[in-house]
């Protein structure tokens, strides 16, 4: 990928980052031919390749092995293990909320907890979710169509904070982000869940 796509691709996910809650889309300029061979969704694939190299193994749940050849050939990427992954993917409807693989980082070193980066059917629809925090001005919606159990895990993590894991959710180009400076609650149930 070209160094002004790679740029774009980035300057578009931190945005994301900072603004958590809301979607962003990646233009359709900056995608290459190595985007539309990939086996995943074109912004998690782009989103791959701004991301990932050499220095930032990545651990794969329930993906197909195609994944695991193209990451391995377009960023040298290499795959590990859950506990020294600094990046993980998955697929958002068959994610275990319940499994408890990921690194979330110490007290000494929290910014060492992975970054999840999971395939959604959907950004929308899903349980409508309120999110406060930084990048927030008062509060903000998202109803990413997540697996049953986010809001259990969203809950253990709660006396974690800073440890823990950053979300990246992704859906045909567009991305939304829940890092875990955040705190959600469910906006039906109206119960905090701060991390």
């Amino acid at each position: 990928m070209k160094t002004r796509q790679n740029q774009q691709i980035f300057r578009t996910l931190l945005n994301a980052m900072s603004a958590p809650g809301q979607t962003f889309a990646f233009g359709t300029t900056e995608f290459s031919d190595c985007l539309s061979s990939a086996p995943l969704s074109p912004a998690c694939a782009a989103i791959c390749l701004s991301l990932l190299d050499e220095a930032s193994p990545i651990s794969l749940f329930q993906m197909p092995e195609s994944v695991a050849s193209w990451l391995l050939k377009h960023c040298r990427v290499p795959i590990s293990s859950p506990k020294q992954a600094v990046f993980a993917l998955g697929m958002g409807k068959h994610w275990d909320w319940d499994q408890t693989l990921l690194n979330i980082g110490s007290e000494e070193e929290p910014e060492k907890g992975a970054t999840l980066i999971l395939e959604l059917d959907s950004l929308d629809g899903g349980e409508p979710l309120q999110l406060t925090g930084p990048g927030i001005a008062s509060s903000q919606i998202a109803a990413p169509r997540l697996s049953p159990g986010f809001m259990t895990f969203r809950q253990k993590q709660q006396g974690l904070y800073p440890r823990g894991i950053d979300l990246i959710l992704c859906c045909g180009n567009e991305c939304l982000c829940l890092p875990r400076s955040i705190s959600i609650h469910s906006d039906m149930e109206n119960k905090s869940c701060p991390m």
